[in-house]
């Protein structure tokens, strides 16, 4: 090559007077010119240039100067080193620095001015002189290249020196000429050994001056082990953390006789250097790491993983097997399938060497990252035991940190690996690696480790706080702890307290809660302020204590701070979602959250965010503010959260914000006329109507549900605009059996306001087959108050038609009556808002029809209404009124003469003479169980029930005189015995 870049110097007979041919004939006695520099006569065109003589005159008069540069360099240097100058250097380096001196009968080095002629001319070999990169070491060599940690942990470069001893192009190249074809042995062995060398300084400017294809041409089988050796670590050294030399070394051919050379037939020492530098080529390289596995390099390395293999070899080997399996799913299993892991299990015995141990746990590590199945694996081969051993404080330090992060993974997400691990004693050690004398690195993977363990875990979750883990993780939340230790700290406090109250409690006693909140403030590494947010959020989850002390501790202004500060999506979603578990259920809380300005920055991030995380917990964020609360409601309201919050109904938006945003609007419009106008001005009403089909999850269909009933509470306008949407059919469907249970509570609740005081939406739910599946829910489990409401519905449409009224007997509600839990109910140790629904609910069941009156006071109802009314004198009024109706809509069950004697049941069979028991509070036979109910005779008996309900106004319009009398004491005179008999009296008034 350097011949062609010259021939045109010595082209023509005439370039230089006077001049003789190269071959003994040329004469330059008494110049001080370097051969290089001199101009170079060449024969005629009729006699042959013989460039090989040409070449050996040239390299033998370089010889001479190069040796008298490289002594007075390496005097030079062997001054500067004894005057201290260099005292950074290792022994090797310096060692590295003599080495031109010692191989003195070897050309190392070219002169000044020959250089500056090669320099000149390296356009012909493609060379350019370029900036030297940083440089970062992966990997572990016992011969070449300084251990270190791996997974791409940058570290200085062994021989990376000042910017004036970077290696200069002109070496480069002419150690690239040396190990051509042409050359000796020696001078191969040599320019390999020192390509080499440059590389680990420069593997830039190596591969630039074209130095990857000569490397790549000595791989040849005929090439000696010793400078194989040299070759493959040179290429290892030319890809370390470039992806661009990764590329070049691939296309250069280099893959696969690389991998033949892994093969049982090569000396140890060339496959340790080759294992070593594919992992280089792989390493953050997903196209190398496919074309290397294609080439068959992995079961070559699994078989390097045998004990028979030197422990170096099994070192490098799990080093290649790191990067190849790193964040590659399919190389993940080929390794798995491949019988790698029972080899690894057994290189994390305690006679492996600490590189090896450490390079098989991180094997492990990048195996069961996020694979279920190489997870359960791992752990059957028997893998936890040895690592939880290698968390011992016998073992180095690096190791350890391998062994903590190998078992987190393991058990990641994995509820039967995390009983594994628990149960082989792996929780102690890992909390005493948190201790303060533990390596910060250490500690960081310790914390990682007991996250996954604690994960969802409640067993787990008390063995991690039972040893100890919750006072030191506090400690390590501290300012003075590296950041990225803080964030895993507070991810495994979040961890160890989620949803386990006694853990709250002991990590707020521990003093968490202060270094938190200290760590959402704005100079806090994003990562950070996000898991310290999450921490909190799951210490305030349910815990109305650590609330007040959350709040108290200065966190809500921070919170809030973050909202229109902090740009990273992730900080943002848990700074919501704390300031959303502060506000729930606490009116004070929602005060200073609103006060603090949170409503216009959540507000604004509706409209900002496409993230489906962020827009659940911003809906979810304004409900918990709006709950119960109408000035809140005004606020969010007033900044505009309607309209997007209406957007966010639509079909392109995720189920899940879909769930949110109908809930938030529930929120925004319960007992609230104006939001309820606003909201259906907006056009919420047709897409939550939308959002009750059958296609639509049942969640959402739960929360749109929800949303209309509070827009149809005493407002007919939005009960007349739903109708019209086509709410009723779906919400009928709902009520069908195949519904889940809450969804067809909030269907209920739905429809039982959309046909409240309406005729006509009461005709249509009927019309559409809302009556048998309304009765159906009497026998359920469903609560209280949604019981009330299908009452509420039956009796609306009893009164509406008597054609209502001949479906409700078809549907047999009187069988369903038995069913009812409402008579646990009334009883004088209830409390008051449970007897007022529940007399409310058995007057709706009772103005149905005298049998179900009868049905009614068969259950025994009567006698405990009694009871409950004797005590009602210290209830509050709606109490007392309620009980009062309730016993004026049962008077016809006891249609007798005389309270006390001389009375018959209604049936004609009962009498009650010598009875000093009141009629209403003697059990009352009615017809039997085994009678069918003549549905006839029902809907004769609802048509009377129609002309006496004037009568039964009136009569109840006397009791609540009689009420507010005794109320306003005009009849304080009187003894309570007096009271009583006037009371009863009072009664007798009414039945009459």
């Amino acid at each position: 090559m350097l011949y062609v870049s010259l021939q045109d110097v010595c082209s023509c007979g005439d370039c230089v007077s006077n001049s003789k041919h190269v071959n003994g004939q040329a004469s330059h006695e008494g110049s001080s010119t370097s051969v290089l520099e001199r101009p170079v006569a060449t024969t005629s065109a009729a006699e042959p240039l013989d460039s090989d003589k040409l070449m050996q005159e040239l390299l033998e008069e370089e010889r001479e100067e190069a040796m008298k540069e490289a002594k007075a360099k390496a005097k030079k240097e062997k001054k500067q080193r004894q005057k201290g100058k260099k005292k950074g250097k290792s022994k090797g380096e310096q060692l590295g620095a003599d080495q031109p001196v010692q191989r003195c009968s070897h050309p190392v080095a070219l002169s000044i001015a020959t250089k500056t002629q090669l320099v000149s001319r390296s356009a012909a070999l493609g060379c350019t002189r370029l900036a030297p990169p940083s440089y970062s070491v992966s990997v572990q060599c016992s011969r070449d290249l300084s251990p270190t940690s791996i997974l791409s942990v940058p570290v200085a470069m062994a021989g990376k020196e000042d910017s004036h001893d970077q290696p200069g192009n002109s070496e480069i190249l002419y150690n690239i000429l040396r190990i051509s074809p042409t050359s000796g042995l020696d001078d191969k062995s040599i320019g390999a050994r020192e390509l080499k060398a440059l590389a680990k300084k420069d593997s830039t400017k190596v591969a630039d001056a074209g130095g990857i294809p000569h490397l790549v041409a000595l791989l040849s089988a005929g090439t000696p082990s010793v400078i194989l050796e040299d070759v493959v670590l040179a290429l290892g050294c030319i890809a370390i953390n470039n992806s661009v030399n990764q590329g070049k070394v691939a296309a250069a051919g280099a893959i696969p006789p690389m991998v033949a050379l892994l093969s049982s037939s090569t000396p140890a020492n060339v496959q340790e250097a080759t294992a070593l530098a594919l992992g280089n080529i792989v390493a953050n390289n997903p196209d190398n790491q496919d074309k290397v596995a294609s080439a068959g390099a992995i079961p070559s390395l699994v078989s390097l993983l045998s004990v028979c293999t030197p422990a170096n070899v099994q070192g490098n080997s799990a080093f290649a097997l790191i990067h190849l399996v790193c964040n590659n799913s399919v190389n993940q299993g080929m390794v798995a399938s491949g019988g790698a892991i029972p080899l690894l299990v057994a290189l994390l015995s305690a006679d492996t060497p600490a590189h090896v141990q450490k390079n098989a746990a991180n094997v492990l590590v990048e195996l069961v990252t996020n694979n279920p199945e190489n997870q359960e694996k791992v752990a059957t081969a028997g893998a936890i035991p040895p690592l939880v051993v290698l968390l011992s404080s016998s073992t180095p330090a690096h190791v350890q940190e391998r062994a903590a992060l190998a078992l987190g993974n393991i058990f990641a997400c994995n509820p039967d690996t995390q009983g594994k691990v628990a149960s082989a004693g792996a929780i102690p050690p890992l909390v005493a690696l948190l201790s303060a004398s533990t390596p910060a690195y250490v500690k960081q993977k310790a914390a990682y480790a007991l996250m996954h363990l604690a994960h969802n875990n409640p067993d787990n979750q008390g063995k991690v706080a039972s040893a100890g883990a919750i006072p030191p993780l506090v400690i390590l939340l501290s300012a003075s702890t590296p950041a990225d230790v803080q964030q895993r700290a507070a991810c495994a406090l979040g961890s160890i307290v989620s949803n386990n109250p006694e853990n709250q409690e002991k990590s707020a006693s521990a003093g968490a809660i202060p270094p938190l909140v200290a760590l959402l403030s704005a100079s806090t590494p994003p990562l950070v302020q996000q898991q310290a947010a999450v921490a909190l959020a799951n210490l305030l989850d349910k815990h109305p204590g650590n609330m007040v002390k959350v709040a108290s501790a200065g966190a809500i202004p921070l919170l809030v701070a973050l909202l229109s500060a902090s740009n990273q999506t992730s900080v943002l979603v848990e700074a919501v979602v704390v300031l959303s578990n502060l506000a729930a259920d606490s009116p004070v809380d929602q005060g200073k959250v609103a006060s603090a300005g949170a409503i216009p920055a959540l507000v604004a991030l509706l409209s900002t965010t496409t993230e489906p995380r962020m827009l659940q917990a911003v809906a979810c964020a304004l409900y918990n503010l709006v709950a119960n609360n109408p000035d809140n409601q005004g606020k969010v309201m007033s900044a505009g959260a309607i309209p997007p919050l209406v957007v966010l109904l639509s079909a392109s938006t995720p189920a899940n914000v879909q769930d949110k945003a109908a809930f938030a609007l529930a929120g925004l419009v319960a007992r609230n006329l104006l939001n309820q106008g606003k909201a259906a001005s907006a056009g919420a009403i047709p897409p939550l109507v939308v959002l009750l089909s059958s296609s639509t999850p049942a969640h959402v269909q739960e929360n749109a549900a929800l949303a209309l009933a509070h827009l149809f509470v005493n407002n007919p306008a939005n009960r007349g605009k739903a109708a019209s949407a086509g709410a009723i059919p779906p919400l009928v469907v709902l009520l069908s059996a195949n519904s889940p249970a809450p969804v067809k509570w909030r269907a209920t609740y739905a429809l039982g306001h959309l046909i409240a005081n309406n005729p006509a939406n009461q005709g249509k739910a009927a019309s559409a087959g809302a009556i048998p599946p309304l009765v159906a829910l009497l026998s359920t489990g469903c609560p209280g108050d949604v019981k009330e409401l299908v009452v509420g519905s039956l009796r609306r449409k009893a009164t509406c038609s008597s054609h209502n009224r001949k479906m409700m007997a078809a549907a047999d509600v009187l069988t369903l009556l038995p069913f009812l839990p409402l008579r646990a109910l009334l009883h004088i140790n209830s409390p008051e808002h449970a007897l007022v629904g529940t007399a409310s609910v058995l007057s709706h069941l009772a103005s149905i029809s005298p049998s179900v009156r009868r049905e009614l006071a068969a259950a025994g109802i009567i006698p405990r209404l009694m009871a409950v009314r004797r005590a009602a004198r210290s209830y509050p009024p709606q109490v007392q009124e309620q009980l009062d109706t309730l016993y004026v809509s049962l008077r016809d069950v006891c249609s007798c003469r005389d309270c006390v004697s001389n009375s018959k049941r209604v049936n004609g069979q009962a009498s009650h003479e010598g009875s000093s028991t009141s009629v209403l509070e003697r059990p009352v036979a009615i017809t039997s169980a085994a009678e069918p109910v003549d549905s006839d005779k029902l809907m004769q008996e609802l048509l009377e029930e129609e002309e006496r309900e004037k009568a039964m106004k009136e009569a109840e319009a006397k009791a609540k005189k009689g009420t507010k009398q005794r109320q306003k004491g005009k009849k304080k005179g009187k003894s309570q015995e007096e009271q009583l008999a006037a009371d009863q009296v009072l009664e007798h008034v009414i039945i009459e």
